[in-house]
């Protein structure tokens, strides 16, 4: 076996490390990571073929996040995950996203073979980005939603926010909009958003010339004062300096996270009422909304 690179993804030290020594034993090249930071930065310069994942890493990101990542970057289209957990229940939005499930305590003959033999065939293929526009779909979208959703209710002091966002056409010096296909605005829009925000932030196209983002693990709510000036930011400097005779303003409506929503459904329904109110009253930047 030549130049199978593992990554191991746990927070228990002694777990990964013992892991890790197992695996370089039957011939893998080896690394290990304890935190869900450290794993993203790791999956930024490096494609391991496989990686074994801890669900249980932390509150700020855990393991869903990261396996979420994984399959939805197409650089990772070829690794294979092994989820192991010791907290079955966690397992809701994972089983179909992971290779193998593996419970805790894990036999270590078992983990050799299962490693080597998964590293032999076909890993899972999930599309989860469009592939004109590379935005996420709207279904992996809503399954990243109720995800944070549900992190929210067992923890509350989380925060995160919903952002929907109508795709305006501006010409570029006089003259009326030029017609433009849906495909090449929603690849320009897809490249001014995913330039200047984090990994875990997920665009997704809802119809149309609209878009929805959502926002994980804010510090505050007061956060997104920084981020919708950015945004706007990033698309004014996309007018400005390209050289099409045509650029994209956006409008926006946004949605905190509340204890008071009953569904993630009824978060993405009022972000998308909210964009419309901003629409109606030619709203340069937001509203925000509330549960009733």
């Amino acid at each position: 076996m030549e130049n199978i690179r593992a990554l191991i993804i746990d927070d228990d030290k002694d777990t990964a490390n013992l892991f890790r020594t197992i695996l370089t034993l039957v011939g893998f090249e080896c690394s290990a990571v304890y935190t869900a930071r450290a794993a993203l930065t790791h999956l930024a310069a490096n494609e391991p073929d496989i990686v074994l994942l801890d669900l249980r890493l932390g509150l700020e990101l855990d393991g869903s996040d990261i396996l979420f990542q994984i399959r939805s970057n197409p650089r990772f289209s070829n690794t294979r995950v092994i989820v192991i957990t010791a907290y079955p229940d966690m397992l809701e939005h994972s089983d179909s996203l992971a290779d193998l499930i593996l419970i805790k305590p894990v036999e270590l003959d078992d983990l050799k073979t299962l490693s080597t033999r998964l590293t032999q065939i076909r890993p899972k293929s999930q599309l989860f980005r469009d592939p004109i526009s590379t935005l996420y779909t709207l279904g992996f979208f809503m399954t990243r939603l109720e995800h944070a959703y549900l992190r929210f209710k067992r923890h509350p002091e989380l925060c995160f926010a919903v952002m929907a966002i109508q795709c305006q056409i501006l010409p570029k010096g006089a003259g009326h909009s030029p017609l433009v296909e849906s495909d090449q605005l929603l690849k320009r829009v897809a490249k001014i958003l995913n330039k200047d925000f984090r990994p875990t932030d997920t665009f997704a196209h809802l119809d149309g010339e609209r878009i929805v983002a959502l926002y994980e693990d804010l510090k505050s709510p007061q956060d997104i004062d920084s981020i919708l000036p950015r945004l706007y930011n990033d698309f004014s400097k996309d007018l400005a300096s390209s050289d099409q005779t045509w650029g994209v303003t956006p409008v926006v409506g946004v949605v905190l996270n509340d204890p008071r929503f009953h569904s993630y459904e009824e978060i993405l329904k009022l972000a998308v009422e909210t964009l419309d109110r901003a629409c109606l009253l030619k709203g340069e930047y937001f509203l925000t909304g509330s549960p009733t």
